[in-house]
């Protein structure tokens, strides 16, 4: 009697792999790749589960993207930080559609890098970065940050500069005329945009306007460099004038040809100093305005008087 040939035996099936197969065979003919998921007792193991203290994060791609008033909100959040307002509608014309490109990979399908964070196992925050893993915000805010620094900005009724910078111009200016300095307004905004969009210190460009202005007042310079606006310096020379000539002091200002020549005078020995108040005031009196005054009417009747009485025709 012949012996029974043995049967292979079949190793039982994996219910669970099995259906996941199918499964991913019917998702493949959907374009949907899950040949990165782990095979049940292949070693790979599922991704970790947050931890229930703590802060984790954890990424993964789709081809989701933020819908077009995320993108827009971050735009104007942008906007709002270098012009002070919301883009305007030509300026998301040219932003939205360049900042949608972002999310979209080198083979022309949308991307997005998700970034989740979790904090004691509860979902705290979610990002869209880019195809590129760039933070959109950071992406907005170099290349908007760029354009304020190639000057494209609006200017107001007053001349001023939009947004922060307009703050800085304003600031600019009037430190320039507080020295003595004629700065133009294209001069001033360059300057202030410069400072917002970081391309320039703000303490560099301060410091090489006073050293501008202690250059054309360098008997002065000194005090000029150490932070003391010349209109302070001047304001002695100021008072006098407004006391002698009768004007008011806040009509005279460091532009006035007597006030420069007195704050940056040609001394005997031929070095640049300062004239003295004495030699100042009685300078002014030689100025036609003075004759007009309250002062030279005082001084010539006492000038009068005292011939009168030297005559004997005053008692």
């Amino acid at each position: 009697m012949a012996t029974p040939t043995a049967k292979p035996t079949t190793p039982p099936v994996d219910t669970k792999t099995q259906t996941l197969q199918n499964l991913g065979g019917v998702l493949a003919g959907l374009g949907i790749d899950l040949s990165n998921l782990p095979v049940p007792g292949s070693g790979a193991q599922t991704p970790p589960k947050a931890p229930k203290s703590g802060v984790y994060t954890r990424t993964y791609t789709t081809t989701n993207v933020p819908a077009k008033t995320s993108l827009q909100d971050s735009i104007n959040n942008i906007f709002q930080k270098y012009y002070g307002r919301d883009a305007n509608q030509n300026e998301l014309a040219t932003w939205l559609p360049t900042l949608e490109k972002q999310y979209t990979n080198k083979s022309g399908k949308t991307q997005s890098n998700v970034k989740e964070t979790y904090k004691n196992g509860q979902l705290i925050s979610t990002e869209y970065l880019t195809a590129d893993n760039a933070d959109p915000k950071i992406w907005l805010d170099t290349n908007i940050k760029n354009q304020l620094g190639s000057g494209m900005q609006k200017i107001n009724t007053l001349n001023i500069p939009e947004g922060p910078s307009g703050k800085y111009f304003v600031g600019i200016k009037n430190l320039a005329a507080s020295n003595g300095l004629m700065l133009s307004d294209s001069a001033a905004t360059s300057y202030a945009n410069g400072i917002v969009s970081g391309k320039m210190d703000e303490n560099t460009v301060y410091n090489t306007l006073r050293e501008s202005a202690a250059n054309a007042f360098p008997s002065l310079g000194d005090k000029i460099k150490a932070g003391i606006d010349l209109k302070t310096l001047a304001d002695p020379y100021i008072q006098s004038m407004s006391n002698i000539l009768e004007v008011p002091d806040t009509g005279i200002d460091l532009f006035d040809p007597k006030i420069r020549g007195a704050l940056s005078f040609t001394l005997p020995d031929g070095k640049v100093g300062t004239k003295s108040i004495y030699d100042f005031e009685k300078e002014l009196r030689q100025d036609p305005r003075w004759q007009y005054t309250n002062n030279a009417r005082q001084q010539a009747s006492s000038v009068a008087t005292t011939v009168l009485k030297d005559f004997g025709f005053m008692g």
